[in-house]
């Protein structure tokens, strides 16, 4: 066990109080207390987090060992804050020394760990509780039986179609929520105790300076007014398909989008796929044919990380996570280099495989914060919500959607993807659009409301219904008056303004990196590869300064902040289709091309057309005793069948030979003659749809100027 700074702090700092040092020593005896106070934070963090590992893997003791780590850490905090306060008594810090001026700032402003000592045990014991029996619950409904688990809950979900079964499933997992008056009793008014303790005048400025971004709420509504039209659209766009014309514009309950609390709708996405939906049919299966969760979703993942030029990921993640337990995606941090341990699931989806490209970022990027000899613990480490760390993992996960990353991970072929490319993209966007857009919203109106809570602008009497009222106005959806409390943020008093920010931010850097493309079919990944040095560069400063000052040069000095542009131009293709699909009367083009299938070496006729089953590079990763299971996508019956890649050719088969030689010059005559008719028709309906294609594409060019002509 290291000595406290306590012992030591009376020792160390009476050679500076003494007189008899120089300002040279003042400095040296400061550094060397603040290392002192770092390993000792180090220690509580480590047995924090062995706790919470044991917590996590359900171990019968882990519940009561997080409680008794956790309640001791905000004590620490409360004392070390005193300690550095009294060996800064009488120091001047010279303004040029950045590292140690930023160390004392966020050691004297850890946030809620300054509340006294009994609310702190209030709110961890709130909050860790409450995930606990969420956790571990095993009386949910899952539809087609009762008392199961979360992680089969939350799958049952993801599949169910039957409206009323959806509703009973989300209410058996609000019975397992804590208190709502307890929370808005107990819980929520720590947040204005909390400002006070760290010196600042109200939440909303507190939040500011945890996010590290000044008016930090005030951008964040500025920008999502900017967004907001994009979400309305794919909302309406969502009621319109699943509920039909009547329900455009008015409120969608969460449970219809088989959400439990509405942040995220990737469940229905096959329920509004486009008329050509190929690229979801063929990555989805391709997924379950790899058999793409758990551990091999995170290790296809550290590949694509490699690809970019950030490294390999440390082998010990490998050997002590659990891959096969629930999700979302938990981390648990050891506040060392490079020990970190990861509970997920091993569902295989296209979301989970989303997330995993995020997650493994995120490891990466602690392990390159570590590299740099100034990253000592608290500026790895700071209590701060920082967009970078949200922006650089969340553009990889954006990378994982990329062709070539599609390509080079057997998901969906380039050759593929350069048929229909806009088509393509155009499904691509749909699948982020369900996971990020809901995000922003939910961000957003999480931290309103709580706002709005705390400064008294909604009346005493209807505060415990607030929420769901709010949220019905704020993001169109009816949801109940208590499913926030299932959000760890919401349990533990947390902003959500820095995750929405680093959200907006994950766009930008898209966009800064695929600006300098000489053309849309330019390998963005080799270009991410050989410029990723303006994102290590950020990487590596960890919290040595504010996220906010680094976003100029991560992003190639293109804007100095926040900017809503990335995302909505990501988005181009996607906002353009919900246009034409919410106005009847937009005429739509439809320059769709079924791909051409390659000729065989002998020259053969390609076979006409069939129903065809989702490829992955030509099945060639398929074992010979696994071709029965080709996931059949074709239906004609749906309007979502996947994209053929074949195309129809005529044959002519030969007569069978006549017996009758007196009439055989006859038939042999007869024969070309009808022959000949045939191939003459065909050569001029050939010729007929050649014209007509090249009207079509004059029609669609003029259609195109024209739109341009009109938004100039």
């Amino acid at each position: 066990m290291r000595p406290t700074v306590s012992l030591l702090i009376i020792n160390l700092y009476a050679l500076v109080l003494s007189g008899t040092s120089s300002l040279g020593d003042d400095r040296r005896y400061l550094v060397a207390f603040l290392d002192l106070v770092e390993m000792e934070h180090e220690d509580h963090c480590e047995n924090r987090a062995d706790a919470a590992w044991k917590e996590l893997i359900g171990d019968p003791k882990g519940l009561s060992a997080k409680l008794e780590k956790d309640k001791a850490f905000g004590i620490l905090s409360r004392e070390q804050k005193r300690d550095v306060e009294l060996a800064l008594d009488g120091y001047y810090m010279d303004q040029s020394d950045q590292v140690l001026r930023r160390k004392v700032q966020l050691l004297l402003h850890p946030g809620d760990t300054l509340l006294e000592t009994e609310q702190w045990i209030r709110l961890v014991t709130f909050g860790d509780t409450a995930l606990h029996k969420l956790r571990i619950a095993t009386n949910y409904d899952c539809g087609t039986r009762t008392n199961c688990t979360l992680r089969e809950l939350q799958n049952s979900i993801a599949r169910e179609q039957d409206e009323e079964t959806l509703l009973r499933m989300k209410r058996s997992w609000e019975k397992n929520l804590p208190s709502v008056n307890e929370y808005l009793e107990q819980i929520l008014p720590l947040l204005r105790n909390a400002s006070k303790e760290n010196n600042y005048n109200g939440v909303e400025e507190y939040w500011d300076s945890l996010v590290e971004y000044e008016g930090g709420i005030l951008k964040a509504r500025e920008l999502w007014d900017n967004i907001k039209p994009l979400y309305l659209k794919l909302h309406k766009y969502i009621a319109l398909r699943l509920k039909g014309q009547e329900a455009v514009g008015e409120s969608l309950p969460v449970h219809l989008l088989r959400s439990l609390n509405g942040d995220n709708w990737s469940n229905i996405i096959e329920s509004l796929l486009p008329k050509h939906p190929g690229i979801y049919q063929k990555i989805h299966a391709s997924l379950q044919l790899k058999d793409l969760g758990g551990i091999k979703a995170f290790k296809e993942a550290v590949k694509l990380i490699k690809d970019l030029g950030f490294g390999d990921i440390e082998t010990e993640l490998w050997t002590d996570s659990v891959f096969n337990g629930t999700c979302p995606t938990t981390f648990i941090d050891w506040c060392k280099p490079n020990k970190m341990r990861v509970m997920t699931c091993k569902d295989v989806s296209i979301t989970n495989y989303i997330d995993a490209h995020e997650a493994a970022m995120k490891i990466k990027y602690k392990e390159i914060t570590a590299l740099h000899s100034n990253n000592t613990y608290i500026l790895r480490e700071a209590p701060r919500y920082s967009a970078i760390y949200e922006g650089i993992p969340g553009f990889v996960s954006l990378l994982a959607l990329n062709p070539h990353a599609l390509d080079r991970s057997g998901l969906f072929p380039l050759r593929t993807f350069s048929y229909n490319p806009n088509h393509h993209r155009l499904v691509l966007q749909l699948i982020m659009a369900l996971r990020d857009l809901p995000k922003l919203n939910y961000y957003l109106a999480a931290d309103e409301w709580r706002l709005k809570v705390l400064m008294g602008s909604i009346a005493p009497a209807k505060v415990a219904s607030s929420w769901g009222e709010f949220r019905k106005n704020f993001s169109l959806l009816e949801t109940s008056d208590v499913d926030m409390l299932g959000d760890p943020y919401i349990l533990f008093n947390k902003p959500y303004i820095g995750k929405f920010m680093g959200l907006i931010l994950k766009y930008q850097i898209y966009q800064s990196f695929a600006e300098e493309l000489s053309s849309d079919e330019s390998d963005l990944l080799q270009h991410v590869n050989e410029t990723s040095d303006r994102l290590s560069d950020t990487m590596v400063q960890g919290f040595g300064s504010d996220w906010s000052a680094m976003v100029s040069d991560m992003l190639a000095k293109r804007e100095n902040g926040l900017e809503y542009t990335g995302l909505t131009d990501y988005y181009r293709l996607l906002d353009e289709y919900l246009d034409k699909q919410l106005d009847p009367t937009d005429e739509e083009f439809d320059d769709y091309n079924e791909p051409i299938e390659e000729t065989t070496e002998n020259n053969a006729i390609p076979p006409p057309p069939v129903t065809i089953k989702p490829t992955i590079h030509e099945l060639d990763i398929m074992p010979p005793d696994e071709s029965e299971n080709i996931i059949d996508v074709e239906d004609s019956h749906s309007k979502y069948s996947a994209e053929t890649s074949t195309v129809g050719v005529l044959e002519i088969k030969k007569q069978p030979p006549v017996d009758d030689t007196k009439n055989t010059q006859e038939a042999s005559y007869n024969t070309y003659w009808w022959i000949g008719i045939a191939v003459a028709l065909v050569i001029i309906i050939i010729i007929i749809a050649i014209i007509a294609r090249k009207r079509h594409n004059h029609r669609k060019q003029l259609e195109k100027q024209r739109r341009e002509n009109t938004r100039a």
